[in-house]
């Protein structure tokens, strides 16, 4: 009876162990993105690997994958980058809305986690990186439009681009001109103001649109220089007509990127403020669950000239006051 009564038990306890998910599997693919993908090399000179020995046994005493997520998600909150994020899958579906995301860059089998140290105890409330996506992943959900356009006067047409996440943001913008030309505008004003940024593809067909050719290159730790074209690459641009691009200190990322390449085309004369200066390129890997790391891999540059990190993109005019920043707008067509 009692060995029976042992059997059952060994047997309870190697089903309950085989059935136990698997947080530190999820831990050690999070940890390692970071140690050997991520774009300064330093980690923006916080010690990565201890960051790993704090949180890893926080992880491996996880009630839930929720609070795996949020873990992680607040570990990489630590680089302070604004842009490396862990999402949960729901999270995940909600920020991509259709985007691709993709697979992990080494075996999976395989990881390299830091060695095991001392638990220390996780901070009370909300930790870095632990917000809820920015806008860009609420999309109609949150009650607004990934773009939208009206006329003005004098021919003058306004062109809003909130952010540059949403797939079809360059679809809708491109249908926009086409009809705005056929009805003979004869300049654009594309507001980017408090753009969070986005999708690189994104930046990139929404150039095109406006100018061709090679703006941008981006700079990774493991790929070295990688050119961006804008999309299409080829041909003439839907419009040629004068245009300004409205910019403020919250405008970040891809939107950054797309009002420095139009400015330094010669395409566009940009008025406002001095943009954020937070360039970095984010790749979103996929895990098995569909839980995504959003990961800053590299940092957006123009061709021949100094990334825009740490900078930002200069106006041709600068106006402060957002309230006569469009007034300043349509007084630049109106004199060109």
């Amino acid at each position: 009876m009692m060995r029976s009564l042992l059997l059952t038990l060994v047997l309870a306890s190697g089903l309950a162990a085989a059935a136990a998910p698997d947080y530190l599997t999820r831990f050690d693919q999070a940890w390692r993105l970071v140690d050997e993908f991520y774009w300064d090399e330093d980690h923006l000179g916080v010690d990565w690997r201890a960051i790993g020995e704090r949180y890893r046994p926080q992880v491996a005493a996880a009630a839930s994958w929720d609070e795996v997520y949020r873990l992680l998600d607040r570990m990489y909150g630590e680089l302070g980058d604004d842009h490396s994020r862990v999402l949960a899958p729901d999270e995940a579906r909600a920020a991509l809305r259709g985007a691709l995301c993709l697979p992990l860059p080494f075996p999976v089998e395989r990881p390299q986690p830091p060695a095991p140290g001392p638990a220390a105890p996780a901070p009370e409330g909300d930790g870095p990186g632990s917000a809820a996506p920015d806008a860009p992943g609420g999309g109609a959900e949150a009650g607004w439009d990934p773009f939208s356009y009206r006329r003005l006067e004098d021919g003058i047409a306004y062109l809003r681009v909130p952010q540059l996440v949403e797939p079809d943001v360059a679809r809708r913008l491109a249908e926009a001109v086409r009809g705005l030309e056929s009805e003979g505008v004869q300049g654009y004003i594309l507001d980017l103001r408090d753009n969070p940024g986005g999708l690189a593809y994104v930046m990139a067909e929404v150039a095109g649109v406006f100018m061709r050719g090679l703006p941008w290159r981006i700079v990774t730790r493991t790929k070295g220089v990688t050119p961006q074209p804008t999309l299409p690459f080829w041909g003439r641009p839907l419009t040629d007509k004068p245009l300004v691009v409205l910019i403020n200190r919250n405008v970040n990322s891809a939107a950054e990127g797309l009002a420095g390449a139009l400015k330094r085309a010669g395409r566009a004369r940009l008025v406002g403020e001095t943009t954020a200066g937070n360039t970095e390129v984010v790749l979103p890997y996929c895990f098995p669950d569909g839980g995504v790391a959003m990961l800053a891999s590299g940092v957006l540059a123009p061709v021949g000239a100094p990334t825009w990190e740490g900078r930002g993109v200069e106006p041709d005019v600068a106006v402060a006051d957002e309230g006569a920043q469009l007034e300043a707008a349509v007084k630049l067509l109106r004199t060109r």
